[in-house]
């Protein structure tokens, strides 16, 4: 029989684990980096900034920070790999989270960053496939509003890209544009990417607080 001592030690650590839970303990979450290899997207030719350079970078950043919150994180590429296609990124982690977690991802988020002929635009812009992609894509376009400050191109229906495949939650962020010279800069500063990832962390806490019944915590 426990002594009452053990019971209140049994009671103290139970509830120290449930204070530490976030909205995104146990969430599986896939993300994707998009482009890579010789597909290069969106390039800034003043400061030789290669979308798929700063797509991995916050892609990699964001994971280590929704891991230190108990979120389960896939990525369908981790270095300059060349993908075969849109849909064979959704496959790819359909299949990285069976193999490695039993289960379906809960969501994925593919990461990229607009391109303009004009340097001096940018803006924020998310897009979506399905009804069910709609408060991701939402919650994702707020924060990032929010959190980075640029004009606001909307999240929009786009019935293309990776949004498309798997019949995953998923939405597909452009938050802003390398293009833009400023923008540019800053992310060679190092300045950039932690503002982006913290707002992504914030729209997924939001996102999964509002699937759970409980209030957001941003960071």
């Amino acid at each position: 029989m426990k002594t009452f001592a053990a019971l209140l030690l049994g009671l103290f650590v139970a509830a120290s684990m449930a204070s530490a839970a976030t909205p995104l303990t146990g969430k599986l979450v896939a993300l994707d980096a998009g482009h890579g290899g010789t597909e290069t997207g969106a390039v800034n030719g003043v400061y030789q900034v290669y979308e798929k350079d700063v797509n991995l970078d916050v892609v990699l950043a964001l994971k280590a920070k929704l891991e230190t919150d108990g979120a389960l994180v896939v990525l369908t590429r981790e270095g300059d790999e060349t993908m075969d296609s849109r849909k064979s990124r959704v496959d790819l982690a359909i299949e990285k989270c069976n193999a490695l977690y039993g289960r379906k991802c809960d969501i994925l988020v593919s990461v990229h960053h607009n391109g303009n002929t004009d340097p001096t635009h940018d803006g924020t812009l998310v897009i979506y496939n399905e009804k069910q992609d709609r408060p991701l894509a939402q919650a994702l376009h707020d924060a990032l509003i929010a959190g980075l400050g640029l004009n606001d191109e909307g999240y929009l229906n786009g019935g293309y890209g990776i949004t498309v495949y798997g019949h995953l939650v998923s939405a597909l962020t452009e938050a802003y544009y390398i293009t833009n010279n400023n923008e540019a800069q800053a992310w060679r500063a190092g300045t950039r990417t932690p503002q982006e990832v913290d707002a992504l962390y914030n729209g997924l806490v939001s996102y999964f607080s509002a699937k759970t019944g409980g209030k957001p915590r941003g960071r």
